[in-house]
Order: C-alpha cells, then sequence, then structure tokens
C-alpha cells in the first residue's frame, strides 16, 4: 500500500513540475557589472548667448522657457535642461518688461509695452495662442496669479504719482474688474480673498498687521498682527516677523485654519528703512522652502560675506543644510524638488542632492 501512494506522489510531481515551472516569471537578465545605468544629467552651454534676456522658469522638472531678443521681436523658446532640445513657443513685437508662468505651469503672462505710461498683457497657453490681450495705462505694473483659480490674476496699475488701481482679471471671461483695497500690493489668500499689509501712513515702520478681504462682500480681518513680508502658498501662508527690535526674525507657516505649521528663525541684514528678505522658493509638491541665509551680522549695503542655501520642511521643521558660501542670487525651483534655477537672470542650474552648478549660457560674452 505505502508503495504504491509513493509511485502515485512520484507521478504526481513528474506531471505537475513543468507546469509550475512555466508559470513562474522569467527572470530579467541582469546587465553585466561594467554597465552603469545611464544618469540623467543637465548640459551646459547649452542656451545661446546671443540675444539672451532671462530664463522665467520651469514648465515641467525638464523644461525651461526662456526669452531672445531677436532684431525687433522677443521670442519665448522652451528648453530641455537635459537632452538640449529647443522649441518655439511665441513671438511678440511689443518691448519686453517681464512674464510670469502661472501656477500649474500651462500659461505664460507677458508684460510688454509700447510706451512708458501702457502696459500691455498677453497671457498665451505653451502652444503660443493667445488667450487673453489687454492694454492699460500704467507707468509700473505688478501681478499675481489665483493659485487657487488659476483663470484669475491680481494686477496693480500705478501712474506716475505713484496712485494706483488694483484689478481682478478672469482670463477665461476676458474680464477686467477694479478692485478696491487699502494697499496695492496684494496677493490671493484664497479663490474669493486677497491679502495685503495694513502700513500705517503717519510714520515709517518695517512692519504691519496683515489682514485678510473679500472681494465679493469687502469684509476684511487681521490674520497677523505683525508681518514684514508674507507669501501665501497653496497649502500655506508664510509670515516673517521680528521676535525683538532689531531681529532676529521668524519665519512661521501657517494653514488656512490660522494653525501654525512650523517655524524657524534668523537674523536678516538691515537696510536703509527695512530688512532684506533673501531670495527663496517653495516647492510645493514636497511642502519644502528652499532659502538663503546670511553667514554673518550686518547692513546688506556694506555686507561682503557670503550666504548658505537652506531647506525647510514646513510639516517635519526639518531644517537641512543645502550649500554654502554662495552668493546672494534669484532662485526657482523645479515641481520635483530635484533642481533650481538660480543667478540673476536664472541661468544656472543647482543640482540640490549634489549642490552643484552648471551654467546653462554658452561662453560667448553674454551679458550677466
Amino acid at each position: 500500500m505505502v508503495k504504491n501512494k509513493l509511485y502515485v506522489m512520484m507521478f504526481v510531481l513528474i506531471v505537475t513540475l513543468p507546469w509550475v515551472s512555466a508559470c513562474q516569471p522569467e527572470e530579467s537578465s541582469s546587465p553585466p557589472k561594467n554597465v552603469k545605468a545611464e544618469q540623467k544629467s543637465i548640459k551646459s552651454g547649452q542656451l545661446p548667448a546671443q540675444g539672451f534676456i532671462e530664463v522665467i522658469g520651469w514648465i515641467t522638472d525638464s523644461e525651461i522657457v526662456a526669452v531672445y531678443s531677436e532684431g525687433e521681436a522677443t521670442v519665448f523658446n522652451r528648453y530641455n535642461v537635459y537632452d538640449g532640445t529647443i522649441k518655439k513657443i511665441y513671438e511678440s513685437s511689443s518691448t519686453y518688461v517681464s512674464a510670469s508662468i502661472s501656477p500649474d505651469r500651462d500659461k505664460i503672462l507677458i508684460h510688454s509695452s509700447q510706451t512708458s505710461y501702457s502696459a500691455q498683457v498677453s497671457i498665451i497657453d505653451l502652444s503660443g495662442k493667445l488667450m487673453f490681450q489687454e492694454e492699460m495705462p500704467s507707468y509700473e505694473l505688478t501681478y499675481t496669479w489665483n493659485k487657487f483659480n488659476e483663470n484669475d490674476l491680481l494686477m496693480t496699475s500705478f501712474s506716475e504719482d505713484w496712485s494706483y488701481q488694483v484689478y481682478q482679471v478672469n482670463i477665461e471671461e476676458k474680464k477686467i474688474k477694479k478692485i478696491e483695497v487699502k494697499e496695492p500690493f496684494v496677493q490671493w489668500q484664497s479663490a474669493t480673498t486677497i491679502l495685503f499689509q495694513d502700513w500705517d501712513t503717519e510714520e515709517i515702520s518695517v512692519a504691519a498687521p496683515l489682514f485678510a478681504q473679500n472681494i465679493l462682500d469687502g469684509k476684511t480681518e487681521m490674520i497677523v498682527d505683525e508681518s514684514i513680508h508674507f507669501n501665501q502658498f497653496k497649502n500655506t501662508l508664510l509670515s516673517i516677523f521680528p521676535r525683538e527690535e532689531g531681529g532676529p526674525f521668524t519665519y512661521q507657516f501657517i494653514t488656512a485654519k490660522g494653525e501654525i505649521q512650523s517655524e524657524f528663525t534668523v537674523d536678516l541684514l538691515s537696510r536703509y528703512s527695512d530688512w532684506l528678505v533673501p531670495y527663496y522658493d517653495m516647492i510645493e509638491g514636497k511642502n519644502e522652502l528652499i532659502t538663503f541665509v546670511a553667514d554673518e551680522q550686518g547692513s546688506f549695503d556694506t555686507y561682503a560675506g557670503t550666504f548658505s542655501l537652506r531647506k525647510w520642511d514646513v510639516l517635519s521643521g526639518k531644517d537641512t543644510l543645502v550649500s554654502e558660501d554662495m552668493p546672494l542670487e534669484p532662485i526657482q525651483c523645479s515641481p520635483n524638488g530635484e533642481t533650481c534655477l538660480y543667478g540673476n537672470q536664472l541661468e544656472k542650474v543647482i543640482t540640490l542632492k549634489k549642490s552643484s552648478i552648471v551654467q546653462l549660457l554658452k561662453d560667448e560674452g553674454a551679458d550677466m
């Protein structure tokens, strides 16, 4: 009986083993040890220096938009910083002033001008299609995208005597509406509320309370009682305030409900009538602020020291040193936060993990 059972078991094994083997996934063959996986690296010197004006920012993790002067025209090109491919997006015959990429990175606002007292605002998509265009009397113009409804913008038009008018611009409806607000420098707090600092007009001050105003009914509410600088991001409000008169200064991150997420304190360099807030950028997808911090105390006008580049995790409060002994220049990070444009014309790229800097402009005597 036992012998018969053994025969049966052996028969089952002989029949089923080939089937089991056939059902196993095929193992991928490993590459030879001396063959390394190809790593992406940023191509240096890929942007022509001739006619270069500036880089305005990232549209993807690998592509940027650069502005060039070509004869009488201003040209907007998209560049892949890894493979060097180039594609023309748009061309304008008006005199270029500035440009800004929308928070969702699918639109570009172009501020141009034909005279000193007028501004032309054009908004295009990444294919170069004109979505909105308007001319307005303006000696100076500021603008800010609405991160909560990207069909809306705020624009402030200044006259030569610095009187001003704030406008709400709707791209989709192609409408411009005047907004009555106490201060000219405003930001969106939500789809229907804006933020402004209520400055004392009777005396010079370096800090002011921060207010929110509903643009539908005009009602206002104080958000922060003292702030020298603020910036509303999608998930957090940054407010900077002095711990004592003369510093140090605290960078505080506040939720939409008014709860403090985290904060850190640094020294700022003094200026004649205010304090220098060094360049910074928020990596929204990672809730990380990357900012320059002065390595020494003092006055900005006479400061001969360098700056450290640091990264602050808004949620955990973790502080990370990225790089040391750097000049203070504008910085703007890619959506994934792995690389940042850097420089007065955003003509360089920093790879954060390596702290390495690549020059994008060709060495042709560019106007740096």
